[in-house]
């Protein structure tokens, strides 16, 4: 097993490319994604129900090291400051197989 820090980062669907490059420019190469989130939160009730996406939300899961979440942390706040959404942090182990 390694340890490894867990993200699940939810922000607005349109939103998604630029994350995708920030992910990429940090050489944060793995993560899972579903488009299509329903919910609610500061920026109220993302149905997802409508002609575009605007009323939808993503979610990403990535696992990465310590080391590269620390790289990333900041820029990563800063992006969720600007585009909305949310980031949890969870410690986690990796069944390496």
């Amino acid at each position: 097993m390694q340890a490894y820090k867990k993200l699940e980062i939810i922000i607005p669907k349109l939103e998604s490319r630029l994350l995708v490059k920030l992910l990429q420019n940090n050489g944060i190469k793995g993560y899972s994604y579903w488009g299509g989130v329903r919910g609610s939160g500061d920026r109220g009730l993302q149905d997802g129900e409508g002609l575009s996406d605007t009323f939808v939300n993503a979610c990403f899961v990535i696992a990465c090291s310590e080391e590269d979440f620390n790289r990333i942390k900041e820029k990563l706040r800063a992006f969720l400051s600007e585009a909305g959404g949310v980031c949890m942090v969870s410690d986690v182990n990796w069944l390496i197989h």
